[in-house]
């Protein structure tokens, strides 16, 4: 059975950065969230927040700069 919801530190371990970033991304609103106890406590990431994140903050290349530097 697929799993819905990660911890921040499964997050973390998943995708090979600290769990003090995804914290950060958590605090900030930057990264999807829930929180599964009251007073904002115990967050999880449901599955897909990390691709959009990716998708979103993902800063693409300027192709006329590519194609001018391989010259």
């Amino acid at each position: 059975m697929p799993k819905h919801l990660e911890s921040p530190k499964e997050l973390a371990e998943r995708v090979g950065v600290s769990v003090s970033n995804i914290r950060y991304l958590i605090r900030e609103d930057m990264l999807d969230h829930i929180y599964t106890a009251p007073g904002r406590r115990n967050p999880k990431i449901p599955a897909g927040a990390w691709e959009r994140y990716i998708e979103k903050f993902t800063i693409r290349a300027d192709e006329t700069k590519l194609s001018t530097a391989s010259k």
